[in-house]
């Protein structure tokens, strides 16, 4: 059996901008996926859905810009360079991004769709794979298998064609005309439904309700961006675990809000639908609000809201519900079992700088994990902005040299461990 360097399990942005980074490098590599194809959330392909960082984050650029798997090459190949450049707007739709993501895929022979990991399990040297073709034998995995929509434990009984989560809109019927709709969720996705929703012709009422204490947008100042560098990263990984929590707590508006092009396009439509008529009988928002009960009735769903602090529980009657609830981490077993020995902290495995997880025994080869570190590595763990430098750091932790080379901008935001030592004692 070929023993490979690394088995990516999963394909999705994240491990098919590691295959994309390793195309050019020594490495034998194999990356495997059960989807049939590359997609990336098609329920959510909404006509207006934007992507919320810059097209340059993409699968290689900022790692190697003069890879031919970036987005410009993408956009040179298929004619649209200068078009792009000609725009007045810097950033791209969620379909391009796409487009461009399975224009990679399908130059990355080591990709194979259609094959299943189903087992992990030690060797003496790496990791024998099993998928639902084939055992394999890899010095090192990365693990990058996405997530799976976050639930509310009331609605879990009636999902269906009119209760579903928010990457399903798409694959649902129509709204009818008339049609009440409870929204859930207060996050760009919900808002990505609402304004689609507003936009239906003959729609009926919508509820838009959302926990948070106001439908806040996503934080995207120049300042905060450096939040999404290299040297803010390795910073933050060399901070005390207490104190990363609290960072990613008050970061988390930075990577999960409503863009403010959003935002205001959203609020300019209810304003003048406002001034045509009484817009309680369009959209109703209801902030600092959580839905408890969720049951069927002929009249339709009903829902019971309540919202923190009050004794208040109204119901809302819907004929659909669409949960904007989020994501989490898709469980599996054999990676529970993999990580089973590592080394914990705060309840959490510990990662290194690379990427890696450290283990409290002689793990018998590196185990990356690309998208389930947002504590131990930040937010950019679970975020687009830094895909091409990780993949970097792990390629260079595989090769055991830098062939990526790491040389992060100049912070423009300073810590002390930056400042010479007068400076410092200037300081107290």
């Amino acid at each position: 059996m070929q023993v490979l360097d690394l088995i990516g399990i999963g394909i999705g942005p994240f491990n098919l901008s590691l295959a994309a980074l390793a195309c050019p490098t020594p490495l034998r590599t194999a990356f495997f996926e059960k989807e049939s194809g590359f997609d990336w959330h098609p329920g959510l392909l909404l006509p207006n859905s934007r992507l919320q960082v810059s097209p340059l984050k993409d699968c290689v650029t900022l790692a190697d810009p003069t890879s031919p798997f970036s987005f410009l090459n993408y956009l040179a190949v298929h004619g649209r360079l200068y078009s792009f450049v000609n725009r007045c707007d810097a950033t791209t739709s969620r379909r391009e991004f796409t487009q461009y993501f399975q224009w990679v895929a399908h130059q990355l022979p080591q990709l194979r769709f259609g094959e299943e990991v189903t087992d992990v399990t030690r060797l003496d040297e790496g990791y024998r794979v099993t998928t639902t073709r084939d055992h394999y034998h890899a010095r090192s995995v990365a693990i990058g298998v996405g997530v799976v929509a976050t639930i509310p434990e009331c609605a879990k009984p009636w999902l269906g064609e009119k209760v579903y989560h928010v990457a399903s809109y798409l694959d649902r019927p129509q709204i009818d005309i008339g049609e009440r709709v409870l929204v859930v969720g207060g996050g760009q996705s919900g808002a990505e439904v609402v304004e689609h929703l507003l936009g239906s012709p003959g729609i009926g009422k919508i509820t838009w309700v959302t926990s948070r204490g106001n439908l806040f947008t996503r934080d995207d100042s120049s300042f905060i961006n450096v939040s999404y560098t290299p040297s803010y990263s390795q910073r933050f990984h060399s901070l005390p675990l207490k104190k990363r929590r609290t960072i990613v707590d008050d970061e988390k508006l930075t990577s999960d809000g409503i863009s403010a092009e959003l935002s205001n396009r959203i609020y300019e439509t209810i304003y003048h639908r406002s001034a045509t008529g009484n817009i309680d009988d369009v959209i109703q928002l209801l902030p600092a609000v959580v839905m408890k009960e969720l049951s069927p009735h002929a009249d339709g769903w009903h829902a019971l809201l309540a919202s923190h602090g009050t004794c208040q529980r109204p119901t809302v009657v819907a004929d659909r519900v669409v949960l904007a609830t989020g994501f989490e981490p898709r469980p599996l077993a054999f990676i529970d079992r993999l990580l089973a020995s590592a080394s914990m902290e705060g309840g959490l495995p510990v990662v290194k700088d690379d990427y890696s997880v450290q283990f409290e025994d002689n793990a018998p080869g590196q185990v990356y994990l690309q998208n389930r570190s947002p504590v131990q590595s930040g937010l950019q763990s679970v975020n687009l902005s830094l895909v091409a430098y990780r993949n970097g750091r792990i390629i260079n932790s595989l090769l055991r040299r830098e062939y990526y080379l790491n040389v992060p901008d100049r912070p423009i935001l300073g810590c002390l461990g930056l400042l010479p030592a007068q400076e410092t004692q200037n300081a107290r």
